[in-house]
């Protein structure tokens, strides 16, 4: 279900809650603290994905993305919430959209949206704090290995080779993740990890040239691997994450789509991979999804397994598939009804 929380631009300069923007730069940028924030002509997310289990070793999924697009007459900040419970196959997803800043935060220390959604950082890890009708996070996140910088030191290029068709991108790819979820009422322990990311910068999000395929493979020996795919472009970089949070640019890897599902009549996404990575890990792995994929706003996601050529699961892998990267033409519907 969808909101749109209001179209009134007009904000009280003494009660804004919105950092100043600092400038965009790609290679001489700062800190991962100072890049938190929002960036001057840039849209920007802050997207986190977490795998759970409950005390009984039920599964569960979560994500948490707010987004502020950068556009030339409007700039929306949008919220998406989902919980996906494996064993019953349900998938509950939130959107939420505001044209104004009134209820919105993003400052060094929290990110917050409207009375019911807070992120807030502190020493050793994050907060997590969502309260919708049907289901509630209450999570905290420990910074685990710590953040990492992708693909050539925070730059990433979005497919197209043009100075201001890039990202900065980090990530605390691995966050230890304790707390509890309520569905229909009740609430659970829960224990797994999560993923978080901070991502943004000049590029044109229309465009089908800069639409990815991206994976983030959480192997279940902590180590992982971003993928960042191209379809468009052939083009496609990504980082390999050591168990001890060394990590390095990776490039030379093969990905090919095996399976393709329509969504809506009229949009082709892939849903199954096999993945070649020389002189990395098992190099040859195939990844699948444990439970069908679902729309949220405009784009495809889902959680996949990762499996070895023994046929073994070696880990999970959280895959957001945007439209442009398999269909020339498409359309977002930012104020359409999302799906439950």
């Amino acid at each position: 279900m969808q909101k749109i929380l209001s179209r009134n631009n007009e904000e009280n300069p003494m009660s804004q809650t919105i950092q100043t923007p600092i400038p965009y730069h790609l290679h001489d940028h700062k800190g991962f603290a100072e890049e938190w924030g929002l960036h001057k002509k840039s849209s920007e997310w802050w997207y986190a994905t977490g795998v759970l289990n409950d005390e009984e070793g039920k599964l569960y999924s979560y994500q948490f993305t707010l987004l502020r697009i950068r556009a030339a007459f409007l700039s929306p900040y949008i919220l998406m919430l989902a919980l996906t419970d494996f064993e019953t196959g349900r998938h509950r997803y939130r959107q939420k959209i505001t044209l104004s800043t009134k209820g919105i935060e993003i400052l060094p220390e929290r990110l917050r949206f409207g009375a019911d959604v807070l992120l807030e950082k502190h020493a050793s890890g994050m907060r997590l704090r969502v309260s919708e009708p049907d289901f509630s996070l209450a999570l905290d996140l420990n910074y685990g290995k710590g953040a990492v910088w992708h693909c050539d030191n925070g730059a990433l290029q979005m497919g197209v080779d043009k100075p201001n068709q890039t990202t900065l991108y980090y990530s605390y790819p691995n966050m230890p993740t304790h707390g509890e979820i309520t569905l229909d009422g009740k609430t659970l322990r829960v224990l797994g990890k999560t993923w978080f990311d901070k991502q943004g910068g000049p590029y044109a999000l229309l465009k089908p040239e800069t639409h990815w395929e991206w994976f983030s493979l959480r192997f279940f020996d902590d180590e992982e691997m971003m993928l960042f795919s191209f379809p468009q472009d052939n083009y496609r970089d990504g980082t390999y994450i050591r168990k001890d949070g060394s990590y390095e640019r990776l490039q030379a890897y093969e990905i090919k789509a095996t399976s393709f599902v329509t969504i809506e009549g009229n949009s082709t996404y892939a849903n199954a991979w096999k993945l070649r990575v020389p002189n990395r890990k098992q190099e040859q792995y195939e990844i699948r999804p444990l439970i069908d994929g679902q729309m949220n706003l405009g784009y495809y996601e889902l959680l996949a397994g990762i499996y070895n050529e023994a046929g073994e699961l070696a880990g999970h892998c959280f895959v957001e598939l945007l439209p442009g990267a398999r269909n020339k033409k498409f359309s977002i519907r930012l104020f359409q009804h999302a799906r439950k």
